[in-house]
């Protein structure tokens, strides 16, 4: 059963995935959690970088340990090939308007203290990490692992930017090739 602060934290998500980060209030998130004002204030007292934060912290545990458990049962471009799938599924063909809460949060200008950017950090930090650490058990060397890696999450993020733009995938469906061309070569090289 989830508790108010859950629910909270769920209907924010959503609405940083579809207003962004400033763009959202907290009237709109205690409207979309069904609770009362008062409430949102007693569970995030830090206002509203503290929900962002734990929006962050949320979303990217779910997300991360999915990726986290495809990149160690797979190899790496079925690995890849299914985070790709992921995000376009729920990033440009889903039934929602495309975007990402943690990228919302990390675009935040009001962090003064730096914890929007910290939290979205250590989402993208581990699944970049997710990645690297399957290349580089395939046999790909460390440096480069982690450069894929970079490359993989800024460029999947990208293409959902431009294919949003374009208002359609084809941006997308081009970097998905390019990526997995890019993995194809880097453990052929390693099993060379």
């Amino acid at each position: 059963m989830s508790t108010t602060r859950d629910l909270m934290v769920l209907a924010a998500a959503g609405l940083f995935r579809e207003r962004g980060y400033a763009g959202t209030g907290f009237r709109e998130v205690v409207k979309a959690a069904g609770t009362t004002p008062g409430v949102i204030y007693h569970h995030f007292p830090g206002g509203k970088s503290e929900l962002g934060v734990a929006v962050s912290l949320a979303v990217g545990e779910w997300v991360a340990a999915g990726i986290e458990a495809a990149c160690a049962a797979m190899a790496p471009r079925d690995a890849v090939s299914g985070v790709l799938d992921i995000v376009e599924g729920n990033q440009l063909r889903g039934s929602l308007r495309p975007g990402c809460p943690i990228v919302a949060v990390a675009m935040a200008s009001e962090d003064d203290g730096g914890e929007l950017r910290a939290a979205s950090d250590a989402f993208f930090t581990r699944v970049r990490a997710a990645i690297a650490d399957c290349l580089t058990r395939d046999g790909v060397e460390v440096l480069a692992a982690e450069s894929y890696a970079a490359l993989a999450v800024s460029a999947a993020e990208g293409a959902v930017i431009l294919s949003r733009a374009r208002g359609n995938a084809e941006p997308f469906d081009a970097t998905r090739r390019a990526l997995l061309d890019h993995i194809d070569q880097l453990t052929k090289g390693a099993s060379a």
